[in-house]
């Protein structure tokens, strides 16, 4: 398809969702509320009962457009599919939806430039590169590596994940995931994992390569788990939408004045979404939280 059709789609499918949209079956949004799937509607009203009816989603709409059985969102360009929270006051905001098997991907118009600290979704890969170390001297991983990653990955524990990090090298960790993910990062802060630099298209490529990446060494299982079990606190609420197992490692932290960065990243099936926010720390983490299973609502009702 050329530019100029993509184009063109793009902005026949922004005026068709703007135009109107309704639902007699609401998606459930996680956290409450409905996510509703955007549904063609006629301009006009008549008898005529026969008439085909329009497309459903997004999919379906995009299909009917391109003359294609199979069109998808993640075909669009990053940028073209926008989320409500989208512009809102004070909140930076970058998102990325990653198909983990052909490695397309779309998301907000900044999704692959825009950087933020990682936080802790970085603690997934430090897991993760534990494992990859123990395989390549040809050991197991010990009892305290073992206990430190699933207090990293299920709670969130900082001090858990510093001895990790220290033990791999510290940045030499963050700078492996060029080689082994094929994700270049950089850093604001050398020697502190959390200020690892990241943009939401970085962030979804990382827990995707993590999830794939960790059965082939020992240990692999068990952070998966560890991944699919995060503590209620470290939750974003996203996972209850989502089908089958779930790969989720969140971040959230207050940088006083500054305000909060709060981050949501998980895997299932075929996909990986990130999702990351800056704003005003009157806001409080819950609204971070809220950002997230909005924007991932969005996504989920036009796929």
């Amino acid at each position: 398809m050329s530019v100029a059709v993509v184009v063109a789609v793009v902005v026949a499918v922004s005026a068709l969702w703007g135009a109107g949209v309704a639902s007699d079956d609401p998606v459930p949004r996680p956290g409450g509320g409905a996510v509703v799937p955007a549904q063609h509607q006629s301009s006009t009203t008549g008898p005529d009962d026969d008439a085909a009816p329009g497309p459903d989603t997004l999919r379906e709409l995009l299909a009917a457009m391109t003359g294609s059985a199979t069109a998808d969102p993640l075909d669009l360009a990053p940028g073209s599919l926008l989320v409500d929270r989208e512009g809102e006051d004070d909140l930076t905001l970058s998102w990325a939806l990653l198909d983990t098997d052909d490695g397309r991907w779309t998301g907000s118009a900044d999704a692959a430039t825009t950087r933020f600290e990682a936080e802790s979704t970085i603690k997934a890969w430090l897991a993760a590169d534990t494992l990859r170390a123990a395989a390549q001297a040809g050991r197991p991983v010990t009892a305290a590596q073992r206990a430190d990653i699933s207090a990293a990955v299920r709670a969130s524990d900082d001090d858990a994940a510093e001895r990790l990090y220290r033990a791999l090298g510290r940045d030499a960790s963050t700078a492996r995931l060029d080689e082994e993910c094929g994700v270049e990062v950089s850093t604001s802060r050398p020697g502190w994992w959390s200020y690892t630099q990241i943009t939401a298209l970085d962030a979804a490529r990382i827990l995707a390569c993590v999830r794939d990446r960790a059965p082939e060494w020992p240990g692999g299982d068990a952070l998966l788990a560890d991944l699919d079990a995060v503590t209620p606190d470290g939750r974003s609420g996203v996972r209850p939408a989502l089908p089958g197992v779930v790969v989720e490692k969140n971040g959230w932290t207050l940088h006083g004045a500054a305000g909060w960065n709060v981050h949501c990243v998980l895997v299932w099936a075929d996909r990986t979404l990130a999702v990351l926010t800056t704003y005003p720390a009157e806001r409080g983490v819950e609204y971070g939280w809220t950002v997230c299973r909005d924007v991932a609502g969005d996504v989920l009702s036009a796929s």
